[in-house]
């Protein structure tokens, strides 16, 4: 079996009208699309290089169907001629609600992209203004059902910790998600990047960042709602590579998708138990998940020793689907 993976193509933010508060990406003009062109094919074949995965193009980085229509026709044109070759298997893109239409779906459906992703980011009018988003839930909604009405794949990328966001609003964010057809999903907890409308509002005291804590509970409460209505996160948090080591406020982690998996297990585990006790606990996973269960640093099974009682934790790999989980308690 193919292990699948993106060849992500990175497309800086000159197509977007918006300065959203979080956005540490700078505008830019005069394009020379020869030389992006050449940049992206270089790009491609070198990931190609890697014959055992199939993989799929993916135009990330920006609000790729609000660039110059002529540079975005050029992209995908060229990223066209890897899916009739057979090379890749499709392409993805991202893009922003507001900029999806009719006349765009249909151009981006004949040139071969398979995948949309959406900066819904949350359904919150009150969080939309305050980010400075220049879109309404009602945008996020329409595009949605209409990305859906054209055959594609849909995925809904959602934020925690905005500025004036509340857990509720973005339960709210994941429920609408999940409602508006969503197949996939990221969940990106706030980071503050300096030279940002966000930075200056945290050093006001205007914005308070969250911490690795909050961050992990919120992103464990939406990444709860998608398991249960089957969609497919993608990632939590960004990546390593996107300056998070330069960040100075906010999730941080390099490894947020593994804390907000091992705070969904210790959730899971803690229901097991209920009122149950004894000395030693035994946990059955998926062989994949041991380590999420224990925890970083084996923090759940320390967890379950100091709010239980148990003088002993153990967690075993069995073929258990993911996210579910089996105990057995000795006295």
């Amino acid at each position: 079996m193919k292990t699948h993976r993106n060849i992500p193509v990175f497309i800086p933010q000159e197509g977007c009208p918006n300065a959203c508060v979080f956005c540490s990406q700078k505008k830019i003009t005069g394009v020379d699309r020869r030389a992006e062109l050449d940049t992206f094919r270089a790009t491609v074949e070198k990931a190609l290089e890697s014959r055992w995965q199939e993989s799929e193009i993916a135009f990330f980085g920006g609000s790729f169907t609000a660039i110059d229509r002529q540079r975005m026709i050029s992209l995908l044109d060229a990223a066209y001629q890897y899916v009739k070759s057979g090379a890749v298997s499709g392409i993805r893109i991202s893009t922003r609600p507001d900029f999806i239409d009719d006349e765009i779906l249909s151009v981006l459906k004949s040139k071969g992209v398979t995948v949309i992703e959406l900066g819904i980011q949350s359904v919150s009018e009150k969080v939309l203004a305050s980010s400075g988003r220049g879109h309404t839930a009602l945008h996020s909604e329409n595009a949605c059902k209409l990305i859906k009405k054209y055959g594609f794949r849909l995925g809904g990328q959602m934020m925690v910790g905005l500025p004036l966001s509340t857990p509720a609003d973005e339960v709210a964010t994941a429920q609408a998600i999940c409602d508006w057809g969503a197949d996939e999903t990221r969940i990106y907890p706030t980071v503050v990047f300096e030279d940002t409308p966000l930075y200056r509002m945290a050093l006001n005291g205007e914005y308070s960042p969250l911490t690795l804590e909050d961050a992990v509970t919120r992103c464990a409460d939406c990444m709860e709602i998608f398991l249960s209505r089957g969609v497919k996160v993608l990632r939590v948090g960004l990546h390593a590579s996107e300056s998070l080591a330069s960040a100075p406020f906010g999730a941080t982690h390099p490894a947020m998708g593994e804390l907000t998996e091992s705070e969904i297990y210790r959730r899971k585990i803690c229901a097991l138990i209920g009122e149950a006790r004894g000395k030693k606990l035994s946990v059955y996973v998926n062989s994949s998940a041991c380590s999420k269960a224990a925890g970083q640093h084996r923090r759940n099974t320390e967890f379950f020793k100091n709010k239980y009682g148990f003088s002993s934790v153990s967690v075993y790999g069995t073929d258990l689907p993911e996210y579910t989980a089996k105990i057995h308690i000795e006295d």
